[in-house]
């Protein structure tokens, strides 16, 4: 569940900021790298340089920049909204 909340916090930072999003933004897989237990954990994919808008958006500095902004809003809003609910779900 913390993972799920993670990942919806961050692209909403990213629709915020104007993100082209997939139509599908959540998607599970079985990754070795997802799999700890302990801790919340996500796979982020903002552009395939195969796609020659992705390409142009991720060597401009601005866009990238915006990004970066939206990535932060959202863990900060996980943060804020995982500290408010952590003493009531782990009672």
């Amino acid at each position: 569940p913390r993972t799920e909340r993670l990942a919806k916090a961050i692209v909403g930072g990213l629709e915020i900021k104007g993100a082209p999003l997939n139509r599908r933004p959540y998607r599970a897989a079985a990754f070795s790298v997802l799999k700890a237990a302990d801790i919340p954990s996500i796979l982020l994919e903002i552009g395939f340089l195969s796609s020659d808008r992705d390409f142009k958006n991720v060597v401009d500095p601005l866009w990238r920049r915006k990004m970066a902004e939206g990535i932060r809003d959202g863990i900060q809003a996980w943060i804020l909204a995982d500290e408010a609910i952590r003493r009531v779900v782990r009672q």
